[in-house]
């Protein structure tokens, strides 16, 4: 079984690095001094569960499902999930989440049956040019015509020594041409904690 891994809060992570950077005595008495409570905050499971739904969702669409081979093309550029929620997601799993899902649907798959492609991200595509990792007119006929983001939220409950969080995270396809949605799927899922993150 996959280990669970937290994503860091940002109080939480700045207390590892002053832990980290001042020493082991400073270290024990901010992290030793109590078992661990089980904690709300969002683990790596829970980000992989959440692209799975959204690839479920989207695999199971209207969007998808009217469309066939011969289908007009649809170019979906990727941006990075926005984070609305009290947990640290790094840039990178930003992006991460996004590209998950692309790949989950099968992006050859994608291309054959319903003419639909996803592009490289507009910021990723400038930093390999600059950085000539990519060839001379690369990515030159990418014309998006969607463009696929994210948003997630979260709130938080407490009573007494438990605590509750809850999260919600949006996908979203939208025309750029009408401005106007594809698709959206939403998955809302909780994480509860009872006891004291420290003494």
């Amino acid at each position: 079984m996959r280990p669970i891994t937290p994503i860091l809060r940002a109080p939480a992570a700045a207390a590892l690095a002053a832990a980290a950077v001042l020493g082991p005595t400073l270290g024990t008495s901010l992290l030793g001094c109590a078992p661990a409570p089980k904690t709300s905050t969002l683990t790596t499971d829970d980000l992989v569960e959440t692209t799975n739904q959204m690839a479920e969702q989207l695999r199971a669409s209207d969007f998808l499902a009217e469309r066939a081979a011969d289908s007009p093309q649809v170019v979906i550029a990727l941006n990075k999930v926005t984070n609305l929620t009290s947990d640290l997601i790094p840039e990178s799993q930003q992006w991460w989440m996004m590209a998950r899902v692309r790949d989950q649907l099968s992006v050859s798959t994608m291309a054959r049956e319903k003419n639909v492609r996803f592009v490289i991200p507009q910021q990723f595509l400038a930093k390999a040019k600059e950085a000539a990792t990519v060839p001379q007119g690369f990515a030159a006929e990418r014309d998006p015509t969607h463009v696929m983001a994210a948003t997630f939220l979260s709130a938080t409950r407490e009573a007494g020594k438990a605590r509750t969080d809850v999260y919600l995270c949006e996908y979203r396809i939208t025309s750029l041409d009408t401005g106007e949605l594809a698709w959206t799927g939403r998955y809302e899922f909780k994480r509860e904690a009872f006891g004291r993150a420290y003494d």
